[in-house]
């Protein structure tokens, strides 16, 4: 039997890591050009033993509303980056940043996920308009605009 494909992996270094991301606001902050998208995108922010940013991928482009998400695309780049941690975002184009009750339960299947895979999922960051953001790591339903140092 043929094999069908074969996996080889090969990590090449194309620039030093961005610097660490140490809070929710910073998150927000450098991710709040998302407000100008009309459709939600989710981005995975792979991070080193030191919270550097070492991958970010565009997971999903989804609709005005939603956006197709599965646990398995979350973590394929995280994976083969090398991540140790993730910070998953995404961006609200109706601008109200609060999660909806499909946003609660992708980010609980997410987190399950890290879990197993043993890439924890540290933060979960929804961008909305004017600056404002939610963040599950700067406790659960506080809006704040972006760049506070309340985090």
């Amino acid at each position: 039997m043929t094999d069908a494909y074969h996996l080889e992996i090969v990590r090449v270094r194309l620039r030093e890591p961005q610097s660490a991301v140490n809070s929710s606001a910073e998150t927000a902050s450098r991710y709040a050009y998302l407000e100008q998208y009309d459709r939600e995108r989710l981005i995975r922010l792979d991070l080193d033993n030191r919270n550097r940013v070492i991958g970010e991928e565009v997971v999903s482009i989804g609709t005005v509303n939603s956006a197709l998400i599965h646990p398995r695309e979350v973590f394929k780049g995280a994976i083969l980056s090398g991540a140790v941690r993730i910070i998953v975002l995404h961006n609200h184009p109706g601008g109200y940043p609060l999660p909806s009750a499909e946003d609660e339960e992708i980010n609980g299947k997410v987190k399950q996920a890290g879990e197993i895979l043993g890439i924890p999922v540290i933060e979960f960051v929804i961008i909305g308009e004017d600056s404002r953001y939610w963040s599950s790591g700067s406790g659960e339903g506080q809006l704040r605009p972006a760049g506070t140092a309340q985090d």
